[in-house]
């Protein structure tokens, strides 16, 4: 039976308890991209497993996957911004402040309901996701275990693309830091 198994990264080291306004957002997220994760921020046993078993393993070509997969003990085969997360709406609310966090789950609730720039909008993750979903498939053809680390949102889209493509959920899908999802497909 093929597995593909869709790891999420481990906590970024980054401050998200100040409240910022949207304009700051942007050079959060850019901050985000590009810092460390937590040095303590260790996956499960199990997720261990899951990744030292697979047959390849590739990620995003954002650091904090990178990173995660170094803490996994795996060597990534293949990096792909197909895997990066999804983007974010940019809104221009300069009285508003909130921290990142918080704007994050705002703005993923605009993306959802196709509120934002285009090239970030719910249409443009989802075309994103279904091709990175294909590049897994193609994967597949070649390699029974698959290890994608990557992102919180863009995993769930992914997953729901290979759900489309007759790949079926192995348990509870876990989406925090370190979650694992698992897709089988005889």
């Amino acid at each position: 039976m093929k597995q593909i198994i869709l790891i999420r990264h481990a906590k970024v080291d980054i401050d998200n308890t100040i409240k910022i306004d949207a304009e700051a957002l942007k050079k959060w997220v850019e901050s985000y991209d590009i810092a460390p994760i937590v040095a303590d921020s260790l996956p499960p046993e199990q997720t261990i497993i899951l990744a030292k078993e697979a047959d390849i393993v590739v990620s995003s070509t954002l650091r904090r996957a990178i990173d995660s997969a170094h803490v996994l003990g795996v060597k990534i085969e293949e990096q792909n911004a197909l895997f990066n997360e999804a983007g974010i709406p940019e809104v221009n609310i300069p009285w508003l402040k909130l921290k990142a966090k918080t704007w994050l789950i705002v703005l993923r609730l605009m993306l959802l309901f196709g509120l934002g720039k285009k090239d970030v909008s719910l249409k443009a993750s989802k075309k994103q996701a279904s091709l990175a979903a294909e590049r897994l498939v193609i994967l597949s053809q070649e390699y029974e275990n698959i290890v994608l680390v990557g992102h919180g949102g863009m995993n769930w889209l992914i997953a729901k693309a290979l759900a489309k493509e007759g790949w079926v959920s192995n348990g509870k899908a876990v989406h925090s830091n370190w979650g694992v999802s698992i897709l089988q497909k005889n």
